[in-house]
């Protein structure tokens, strides 16, 4: 079975480590594997390590005349079989170069943002050609069959993104005592770049209404969270001395594996890395409704807010702060669930079945 892995591969390896342990884990099942993509740097160093095959090739344009003459020398070269888009992007140019092929194709999707009245949308995930179209939760798969018509609602498969906690092992703990924070105070940690969608402010404005016998400080980890409003939301709070914007951060694991309690606090979605993370670090969940995120946890792991209520949000956290034994039972449970319900080995058997399936076609 060779198959034509599709990366963007010019992002940091931790929002990578998911689909590239898909892949070395399909490359031990025994899949001939090829990797393309803007592949450099430390995901570069780790293909290396894990002796996975791969090109630096990616598309340089919306529809690159190039890519596309390189894709199809790649596709007879190395006999593929089967193509797996990961990069919506690259896949407007990769499907032209499958035209008139008989190679199944596969694409994957992990919010809820495709759109059957989205002319663009066919150029990429609903393009004819795809074979199968992979959610990450129930949450997207039932979005992306709803975009589906007739016997092409069959296209849309649920894989669930597997994570795995012994790949956070070695990852020491973040000392937030460099941050002037109280070795007992209680952590409580956000992720997010400042989109409306993901809900920052709900998170700041829940430090108005905290009413934990604990000292909480609220620690914020993403792109342009010091920007207006949430820079006003910040310095309106009763304890912005105890609120602490970390920016982007190139140890996110560790700021995680180092709080007490991780909130996330989205309007919409689809899986969310930073959750599977503080997950699989042992961490309790705090989490509003917003969709496929959601699935993650159970009763036992983690608490569901209503959307955009603080006052709810400020009351999970004071709960969890004020609790130690439920605090950590919880983040055992959140561990043991990513282990088990949402382990990598379990997507890169789901994955497999899938190529199997649509070989035999």
């Amino acid at each position: 079975m060779n198959v034509l892995f599709v990366i963007n591969g010019n992002e940091p390896y931790v929002s990578q480590q998911a689909q590239i342990e898909l892949i070395s884990g399909l490359q031990k099942k025994g899949v001939s594997i090829l990797v393309i993509g803007n592949i450099f740097g430390e995901v570069e160093a780790n293909f290396k390590s894990l002796r996975l095959p791969f090109l630096r090739v990616f598309p340089e344009k919306r529809i690159d005349r190039n890519y596309i003459k390189t894709f199809k020398k790649i596709l007879t070269e190395h006999s593929i079989e089967l193509v797996h888009f990961i990069d919506g992007k690259s896949s407007r140019s990769g499907l032209i170069a499958l035209k008139g092929t008989t190679i199944k194709v596969v694409n994957y999707f992990g919010s809820t943002s495709l759109h059957w009245y989205d002319p663009s949308s066919y150029l990429t995930y609903l393009h004819p050609r795809i074979d199968a179209i992979i959610g990450n939760s129930n949450h997207v798969y039932s979005h992306v069959k709803n975009q589906l018509f007739g016997k092409n609602k069959g296209k849309a498969v649920r894989i669930f993104k597997g994570y795995s906690s012994k790949w956070f092992d070695k990852v020491e703990p973040f000392d937030y005592s460099e941050l002037n924070i109280p070795k007992d105070a209680i952590k409580v940690c956000f992720v997010g770049n400042h989109r409306k969608v993901k809900g920052t402010r709900y998170f700041l404005e829940s430090s108005y209404h905290l009413s934990s016998k604990k000292e909480i400080h609220l620690i914020v980890i993403g792109e342009d969270t010091d920007k207006y409003p949430l820079n006003k939301i910040t310095k309106k709070s009763p304890i912005s001395e105890r609120i602490h914007i970390l920016g982007i951060r190139n140890d996110v694991v560790s700021l995680l594996k180092g709080c007490d309690i991780y909130v996330q606090t989205s309007l919409n979605e689809g899986f969310g890395r930073a959750i599977s993370e503080a997950m699989s670090v042992g961490k309790p969940i705090i989490m509003t409704d917003a969709g496929g995120c959601t699935e993650l946890v159970d009763e036992q792991s983690g608490i569901i807010t209503p959307l955009k209520d603080s006052r709810s949000i400020a009351k999970a956290i004071s709960k969890l702060a004020d609790d130690d034994t439920l605090r950590m039972t919880m983040g055992e449970k959140a561990k043991e669930r990513i282990d088990s319900v949402y382990h990598i080995d379990n997507t890169v058997n789901d994955t497999l079945n899938l190529y199997s399936r649509l070989l035999k076609k």
